[in-house]
């Protein structure tokens, strides 16, 4: 990363101006570099207008194995990828999916393409839940994002039971108590806002967005659970025939590198049901 100064500044007050958090810092001066005009200095360097501050991240190691798959790759910069993500595909490694995640498809991905990168998620899905998902290279630019996860506005569509006939807002804490995949609301919880509006009905139930002011684990599938209207089929929450419908159809951020608005949207046609 480059930049070129417009005002004078202490070196380590500019690092953190420009969103640079202290472990971060710390980690560049250990394994990376901080060069000003081409010269190697300390966080107590005087900069001045004119100067040329140039920063070299630490490598990033990436011990995830590769699996080679056919990503839908929707966006992609120098920073950031969004990819459309199929229902059944965990994000991140387990036991169970150790080389069958989309962890391990991004980063064949990175070698096919020969991208120096890793894999670092703005926003994750549950195994079953379908749609666009945002991926940093960097854990700069993953950090640029994450630090306020509401600029990253994430748009999704879902099936769920009964007829919700009215948009609503969704303020209730989500607990996990650590024993449980399953997520309950608990005054004990997490903040969590979900923005819900009906968009039409099919048969004995309903297709609704839902906007998340916050990012918590299941926290749609929850938040629905809670006014009465669990998503069908949910194997955790509301087990039934037939497979779960939760999908992220928009995100839209504004790209911290140039200040541009990106906004992907990726809707998927569905048969009403009679």
């Amino acid at each position: 990363m480059i930049f070129t100064l417009t005002k004078s500044s202490l070196l380590r007050d500019y690092l953190m101006e420009i969103g640079l958090s202290r472990k971060l810092v710390k980690a560049i001066k250990s394994q990376g570099k901080i060069l000003v005009n081409g010269n190697p200095v300390t966080v107590r360097c005087q900069l001045r207008p004119g100067d040329r501050l140039e920063i070299i991240m630490p490598e990033e190691k990436c011990d995830i194995p590769p699996t080679e798959m056919d990503l839908d790759v929707v966006f992609e910069d120098d920073h950031y990828l969004i990819i459309d993500k199929p229902a059944g595909l965990a994000c991140i490694p387990t036991k169970s999916h150790y080389e069958n995640s989309l962890a391990n498809g991004i980063v064949a991905y990175y070698l096919k393409k020969n991208i120096t990168a890793t894999v670092h998620f703005v926003n994750r899905l549950d195994r079953q839940t379908q749609g666009l998902l945002l991926v940093a290279k960097d854990r700069y630019s993953h950090y640029l994002l994450s630090q306020d996860i509401k600029q990253v506005k994430r748009v999704y569509q879902a099936l769920v039971s009964g007829h919700l006939r009215e948009k609503q807002t969704i303020d209730l804490p989500i607990y996990d108590d650590g024993n449980s995949m399953i997520r309950t609301v608990n005054s004990q919880g997490k903040h969590a806002i979900t923005h819900v509006k009906p968009l039409q009905e099919d048969g004995a139930n309903t297709i609704v967005q839902c906007i998340l002011d916050t990012g918590r684990t299941h926290q749609i599938r929850v938040h629905l659970k809670a006014i009465g209207h669990p998503l069908v089929s949910d194997e955790l929450y509301n087990p039934g025939i037939g497979k779960m419908y939760l999908r992220s159809v928009r995100i839209e951020f504004i790209n911290p590198y140039d200040g541009k608005l990106v906004t992907i949207e990726k809707l998927e046609k569905r048969k009403r049901r009679p």
